[in-house]
């Protein structure tokens, strides 16, 4: 399996979204993990717990902009989400694998911003390591999202340490760099 990994705003999910085009099969762990969340008491029951009808209303979806304002400003509420969810993602990756193996898969991708502490990295062969200006990144995240630039900043601080994480593996890193100055199409093809 290869890992696609970047901080937010590198264009990962451009990189998935071409290889996807080209038959690949790439697990989006963004996508995923949302409906594993949604879909999983262990979880919901958690949330209620530490949070109140806040971030899950009684027999509402998460509200995820009331989870983001919690997680995104504490270390340790961060952390403590991730340990919650990265379990049950690593399992439905698992599953998801191997399905695409039995089914003829030469080459599987997963997409995660936290490859390195979510776990994920260690079931990876290879690691496509997605880069890109803060600035440019800030100015792509502003064009599709509706957060302002210290909320851009301060999710941008929190994936640093994923990045140092990534420098200390032994899986082989190939780095894309998805500045525009190189067509990104000739980056992973």
């Amino acid at each position: 399996m290869i890992g696609i990994c970047g901080g937010i705003g590198s264009g990962k999910s451009v990189v998935s979204r071409v290889l996807r085009l080209r038959g690949e099969g790439v697990y989006d762990c963004d996508l995923e993990a949302k409906r594993i969340m949604d879909g999983s008491e262990e979880v919901v029951a958690a949330l209620n717990l530490r949070y109140g009808d806040s971030v899950c209303p009684k027999g509402g979806p998460i509200c995820r902009p009331e989870l983001a304002k919690r997680v995104f400003g504490s270390e340790e509420e961060r952390l403590w989400l991730n340990s919650l969810v990265h379990r049950l993602v690593r399992e439905d990756v698992e599953k998801w694998h191997t399905l695409q193996i039995n089914s003829g898969a030469k080459r599987c991708f997963v997409e995660s911003a936290i490859l390195a502490s979510s776990g994920l990295a260690e079931m990876c062969s290879e690691i496509w390591m997605v880069t890109a200006s803060e600035e440019e990144r800030i100015a792509r995240i502003k064009s599709r999202d509706a957060l302002d630039e210290e909320a851009i900043r301060k999710r941008i601080r929190s994936q640093k340490e994923e990045e140092r994480l990534l420098e200390h593996t032994c899986i082989p890193i190939r780095v894309i760099d998805n500045s525009g100055k190189i067509p990104l199409l000739m980056r992973i093809l």
